[in-house]
């Protein structure tokens, strides 16, 4: 039998030969299919390679196909998709299998466990391997330096309370309240347990001092005040001149050095200073 005629080669396959009673088989006539050029007994109605139907001479009909003048649609992508039986050799005999509980089973000494050493930590990098990823920035703008830590110290001023005539008793002028400055922007006023309000810088019970009073703002080197509309006002003024006696004016700022001292309420005086 040559390669072209071999089962399952592609080319033609030689037709089934009808085997008599005596067991000799008899020559019959072959049709080739015009087709798909398969060989076919003579007499079949259809082609037992493609379906190709001999007799009225249409092509073989797909499964769904209602309209016989139609071909078969090809196999879509769902039919592709469909299983296919697993294909098992006869002549591998099952039984060669080894059992499941031998299979990647380590060839260990249960007892021997407990005595294999434990995996070592990883080993962290050498200091000499360390660097740094830029060089050393020798200068920063205003905003992305560390705020300099700054204090506000608060006191107890008779000269001032004797100018502001408020009528309530003074308390004793003793150490002054040191008070650190967290933030670039603190209000000073009085507590108000009633309302909830709790300013950032406390008065005490100076009754002259309203509960937000005044605002204190930085830029981490400098800083300023503002009257926040209140009725007693804020004064501003410096070591070694007389008392101020015009407060400051609404929506007025003014920047304040160390030397500087804002008066408010009826007997408070705050300085403000670089902690030391």
């Amino acid at each position: 039998m040559s390669a072209a005629e071999a089962p399952g080669s592609g080319g033609r396959t030689e037709p089934a030969r009808p085997v008599g009673a005596e067991g000799e088989a008899h020559e019959a006539s072959a049709v080739e299919c015009p087709r798909c050029h398969a060989v076919n007994a003579e007499g079949v109605p259809f082609c037992g390679a493609c379906g190709h139907d001999f007799v009225t001479g249409s092509e073989p009909l797909g499964p769904g196909t209602d309209d016989p003048g139609r071909a078969a649609a090809p196999p879509t992508s769902m039919q592709a998709m469909e299983p296919h039986e697993a294909y098992v050799d006869p002549s591998f005999a099952t039984a060669d299998l080894p059992p499941a509980s031998a299979l990647n089973t380590p060839d260990l000494d249960p007892g021997q466990l407990p005595d294999r050493p434990a995996v070592p930590p990883p080993t962290p990098p050498q200091a000499a391997a360390e660097r740094v990823g830029h060089d050393p920035v020798q200068h920063l703008p205003p905003s992305r330096r560390a705020p300099e830590e700054w204090v506000a110290e608060v006191w107890v001023d008779h000269v001032w309370a004797a100018t502001r005539g408020s009528g309530q008793p003074v308390p004793e002028a003793n150490v002054p309240e040191v008070v650190p400055l967290t933030s670039h922007h603190v209000v000073v006023g009085r507590t108000n347990v009633e309302r909830g309000l709790h300013p950032d810088l406390d008065a005490g019970t100076d009754m002259g001092v309203s509960v937000r009073h005044a605002q204190l703002t930085s830029d981490g080197e400098r800083w300023w005040v503002e009257d926040l509309d209140t009725s007693n006002g804020t004064f501003v003024g410096t070591v070694g001149e007389p008392l101020p006696e015009e407060p400051l004016a609404q929506g007025e700022r003014v920047r304040i050095d160390e030397d500087d001292r804002v008066y408010l309420g009826g007997w408070t005086r705050m300085v403000l200073r670089r902690a030391r």
